[in-house]
């Protein structure tokens, strides 16, 4: 909550202690102050049901007409809420007070809760959090997922105590190669979500950040996490190419001093996702000590389309659908390609009312031949990718 343009921090407090008195005689209990991220509120307004507002003096709040799909929000005064959980019917009061123009932020704002409901707010909102970033396992090889998940949370967990008896880094490093579309971002996305249900760290690197922080001279901070954890640097081509075939690399050289670090870092998995073929990536980055999994990810067999098809699609495609046909008509086709086949399919149906697997086939076939080609997928965007092959050698056969 940010002070007031021009008040002390004494005057503020008062004001905050004015504003929450409000909120205590609005719902008629006793209350506490809690003020949350925009996601978190954005997933709690889903299941809160608006009763009644008021102004802080006055009967009718500010309201301010929007565009939006509600078409108005509380510019200043109070909106008192109603929230189930469980059997439990939690009334909560948001606080917005119009500030100093001028000011930064324009906006005081914060939600005052019963205190008997504090600690029950606390973990419903947690529960939503988790859910939210529920992400499926990818469709992959059982063998070559469960060697992700060890080196990954499995590490986490349970690894770093007998490492540090035996005296072991306690970190890892992890790299997923592959074209596009065939599953390094839903792999990601998955570990996202597991580390989100077990209260682990998490951050995710571009290479857009890395030579932001290149240029303040404030790369070490990247590598590091206040807690055991993940991080993530995706799409890092360039960094990680050959120095032999493709010249020097300052980049890679700042990359790889911070990576080893004057002082050895604790309880972190660093993951790194590549376009690019092992024998592209530079012998410096991915000896023993840096990288301990490598997980190549290729374009799906039949088997693995077949899983793709009856796991992630709509049972009112796959009641009208062959699917035998259609695991043998998509022979090569990435995670990201069997997507956009579905997308057509839906399409037609919305068009014609018919699922008509040919219709769409042969559209796609269609967009293949006239597009240009598909630009790459990065973790912060929305593909399905999906199938790793096998780990660590040179020579991978399908998992």
């Amino acid at each position: 909550m940010p002070l007031f343009s021009g008040m002390t921090l004494i005057e503020h407090q008062r004001n905050h202690a004015f504003f929450l008195e409000k909120a205590a005689e609005f719902l008629q209990t006793d209350v506490r102050a809690v003020t949350l991220e925009w996601n978190i509120e954005q997933l709690l307004r889903r299941h809160l049901r608006l009763e009644s507002r008021c102004d802080l003096e006055s009967e009718h709040a500010l309201l301010c007409f929007t565009s939006g799909p509600k078409g108005q929000q509380l510019e200043s005064g109070l909106e008192r809420y109603r929230l189930a959980i469980d059997s439990l019917s939690i009334p909560l009061v948001k606080v917005v007070v119009a500030s100093d123009m001028e000011a930064p932020t324009p906006l005081y704002q914060f939600w005052a809760v019963p205190v008997e409901h504090h600690r029950r707010l606390y973990r419903f909102i947690r529960r939503l959090d988790r859910e939210s970033t529920d992400t499926a396992a990818p469709v992959m090889g059982e063998p070559i997922r469960q060697r992700l998940w060890e080196n990954s949370i499995g590490f986490l967990r349970h690894g770093r105590e007998v490492l540090r008896t035996y005296g072991v880094p306690q970190k890892r490093g992890v790299l997923l190669l592959g074209p596009p579309g065939n599953g390094k971002t839903t792999a990601c996305r998955w570990l996202y979500s597991q580390c989100g249900h077990r209260g682990l760290r998490w951050r995710d690197v571009g290479p857009d950040v890395f030579q932001q922080a290149k240029d303040c001279g404030n790369v070490r901070a990247l590598f590091e996490l206040d807690g055991p954890g993940i991080i993530l640097f995706d799409d890092f081509d360039k960094v990680f190419r050959d120095r032999d075939e493709h010249g020097a690399n300052q980049d890679l050289t700042t990359f790889l001093t911070e990576l080893d670090g004057l002082h050895p870092r604790q309880g972190i998995v660093y993951i790194f996702t590549s376009n690019a073929e092992l024998s592209q990536i530079d012998p410096a980055f991915r000896r023993p000590g840096r990288i301990d999994l490598v997980v190549e990810f290729c374009p799906p067999d039949s088997e693995l389309r077949r899983r793709f098809i009856l796991e992630r699609w709509h049972a009112d495609i796959i009641g009208t659908l062959d699917v035998e046909k259609a695991v043998a008509t998509t022979d090569g086709l990435s995670f990201a390609e069997l997507e956009e086949v579905k997308r057509l399919l839906v399409m037609h149906y919305l068009a014609c009312g018919r699922w008509e697997w040919a219709a769409a086939w042969n559209a796609f076939r269609s967009g293949r031949t006239n597009s240009k080609p598909l630009q790459r997928i990065g973790f912060q965007q929305a593909a399905y990718e999906g199938r790793p092959m096998s780990a660590e050698s040179s020579h991978h056969a399908p998992a």
